[in-house]
């Protein structure tokens, strides 16, 4: 008994919105944004839409590579100031 597809990428969705909301690091929660939009991107390509599943993906990966470059510097300024232990 094969799973589909779609039902897969929706699993994977469901684990990265709970990942999302479960974890506490700020880090984490990026990477669990980043399982939940590659479930996404998989169920867009499903549906044949491939260049917008193409240009989700890319945009994802930018932006989130952008937002964990701004969250380590947020971080190593509060560390700079004290406000970390």
């Amino acid at each position: 008994m094969a799973i589909e597809f779609v039902y897969a990428a929706a699993i994977l969705m469901i684990v990265g919105a709970l990942g999302g909301v479960l974890q506490t690091r700020p880090i984490d929660k990026f990477l669990m944004l980043a399982v939940l939009g590659d479930g996404l991107i998989s169920i867009v390509a499903t549906f044949g839409y491939l260049d917008v599943a193409m240009a989700s993906s890319f945009m994802t990966f930018v932006g989130i590579i952008i937002m964990m470059i701004g969250l380590i510097r947020v971080l190593e300024i509060r560390k700079m100031r004290g406000e970390l232990g």
